[in-house]
């Protein structure tokens, strides 16, 4: 871990200005030289957004994105027709429901914090334990969870879809070449089509090519104090969210969050004892947006969220100011909601 202290005191002054005559206003400045190697160096590990151009998709492709977005706000996929995707994953609360658990169909408590679906397909393995490989497998799970909407059998939730004209027809417009087009895969396919274009690029996407004014002074330092203590988990399009890693490896879950770790993990997945207590790495894009953090939620703060994973991560205690400069960077990742994706506004024009 590297502290911004002694870098700090050959690269930028504070500037005092006499606004009010007993109060002085520090203002960070950074030389021109430390500027681009700020900038080269959030290049090296951090990449922008892949750009979505709507109008690129031909009729077929954009049928089967409509019927998803349907799929996706529609509860009659769950058990008590009482949720839907959007209940838990709210594209208006960038992709999730901010609380510390989720309830489901018949009110029951789900056991993990709810993961964004906004830029998620860019992920490799989905969820917290990599259960699924892309969001086409990750979307069928939670219907069936019954932790989740708990639907009973995959012949209930194809009976709903058949006894509904909209539904008959939006799928075999969908799937033409399809002998039977409401199935299984197909649902997976159109909900996954869906999710394949819920992108949020933000302001440090017009950083990254090259706006270097778009950050201030306060926001590059952290970008700095970020790239240098937290790279090693926190990189790629998505800051994060490429692999899975042990939580927490320095101490206990309890130590920093007053609840027992009794979830194990990537282990409910695959009974590998070196997977217990291993955790997909979330990804960091609007995570200003999507609190509280951590697997169950126990985390309120952004700032308390970087405090804890540089302790439980790397054994250092960060200083305020990194953590100050940290959160100020981390919010610029905070992105457009995608509203062509809400239920009310038309996706394609």
């Amino acid at each position: 871990m590297n502290s911004l202290k002694t870098l700090l005191a050959f690269t930028f002054l504070f500037i005092f200005s006499d606004s009010c005559r007993n109060t002085k206003t520090p203002e960070v400045i950074i030389s021109a030289k430390f500027d681009n190697v700020i900038y080269h160096l959030a290049r090296s590990y951090i990449t922008s957004l892949p750009e979505l151009d709507l109008d690129k998709f031909n009729e077929n492709e954009k049928r089967i994105i409509e019927l998803g977005k349907s799929l996706y706000y529609e509860k009659k996929l769950s058990a008590n027709k009482t949720i839907s995707c959007a209940s838990c994953h709210d594209i208006s609360k960038y992709g999730v429901d901010n609380m510390a658990l989720p309830s489901g169909d018949l009110q029951q408590i789900g056991t993990r914090n709810t993961i964004t679906v906004l830029n998620t397909f860019l992920y490799g393995e989905q969820n917290w334990d990599n259960k699924f490989k892309t969001v086409e497998e990750q979307a069928i799970g939670p219907i069936f969870a019954k932790w989740a909407m708990a639907m009973p059998d995959t012949i209930e939730l194809l009976n709903r879809l058949d006894e509904d004209k909209y539904y008959r027809q939006a799928f075999d417009e969908a799937f033409p070449s399809s002998k039977s087009s409401i199935t299984i895969n197909n649902l997976k396919k159109a909900i996954g089509a869906f999710e394949r274009i819920l992108l949020t690029p933000s302001r440090f996407d017009e950083y990254l090519k090259g706006n270097l004014s778009v950050l201030t002074p306060k926001e590059k330092l952290g970008v700095y104090s970020f790239v240098m203590n937290c790279k090693s988990c926190h990189s790629s399009a998505l800051v994060g969210g490429g692999f899975a890693i042990k939580y927490p490896i320095f101490g206990n879950h309890f130590d920093y969050s007053n609840i027992q770790n009794s979830d194990p993990g990537k282990y409910n997945v695959t009974k590998n004892h070196e997977d217990i207590f291993v955790f997909k790495v979330p990804q960091l894009r609007n995570i200003e947006k999507t609190f509280p953090y951590m697997h169950d939620g126990s985390v309120a703060k952004l700032e308390d969220a970087i405090r804890i994973c540089s302790m439980a991560e790397a054994n250092c205690r960060l200083n305020e100011q990194d953590i100050e400069y940290i959160a100020a960077f981390l919010k610029t990742l905070t992105g457009k909601i995608p509203y062509y994706a809400l239920q009310d506004r038309k996706t394609f024009n």
